[in-house]
């Protein structure tokens, strides 16, 4: 079974429709849905139960951010599932996840192929990359104890490529999947949120250049 993290503001007009698809594949066990803006009350007032859905709001706006948010909904995962991170800005068909599944012991820590968001055929491939592309890490599906936890001190970037090269488990691509996105990254592309956006990307930039470990990075392979 697999379990979905999906952190929101609720900007992206596909997340209503990607909930819609989770509910209904049979293989989604839960969806946590890390709700930024605290607003799921009012997107789904009447939403109740909520059935595989669970909700998890910070004490105030947005302050969990992304990556905190990504830690947050493994925590909460099960032991025995595949997790999958996604964004709430992309679109997809879900019955990609009964060749993930299929082959969820290779996938290692498995993210989108740069291609996926251009191709209209679908031919689903994991291939090994050297490096994380752009994309990959707007859906990454892995086991739960394969997760290693991005620092607390990196708050909006940089937490696909901690994920990518601090990791000792290979790091693969999924081909072969049309994506469509509302801009991949459909919350920074609101004009309000721009200098709070700007401001964390100079600390979070900062902190990886004085932290990061190069010599330690898995580079993947060619």
């Amino acid at each position: 079974m697999i379990e979905i993290v999906i952190p929101t503001l609720w900007k992206s007009p596909h997340i209503h429709e990607m909930l819609k698809r989770y509910d209904e594949n049979d293989l989604v066990s839960a969806v946590h849905i890390i709700d930024n803006a605290k607003e799921f009350h009012k997107h789904y007032p009447n939403r109740f139960p909520l059935g595989k859905w669970r909700v998890y709001q910070p004490p105030t706006y947005n302050e969990w951010v992304v990556n905190k948010a990504w830690n947050i909904g493994v925590e909460a995962c099960s032991e025995q599932s595949l997790i999958g991170i996604v964004n709430d800005d992309i679109l997809y068909d879900t019955d990609v996840f009964d060749y993930i599944l299929y082959f969820s012991e290779k996938i290692g820590i498995l993210g989108m192929h740069q291609d996926n968001y251009t191709t209209t055929e679908k031919n689903y491939e994991i291939i090994d990359i050297p490096h994380h592309n752009y994309g990959w890490g707007c859906a990454i599906f892995f086991d739960k104890h394969n997760w290693v936890p991005v620092p607390e001190e990196l708050k909006l970037y940089y937490g696909d490529t901690w994920q990518f090269h601090m990791n000792p488990v290979p790091c693969k691509a999924l081909k072969g999947l049309p994506m469509k996105d509302s801009n991949i990254s459909a919350t920074s592309a609101h004009h309000e949120l721009i200098p709070v956006l700007t401001e964390l990307h100079k600390q979070d930039m900062d902190w990886w250049g004085k932290n990061a470990d190069t010599n330690r990075f898995n580079w993947g392979n060619e």
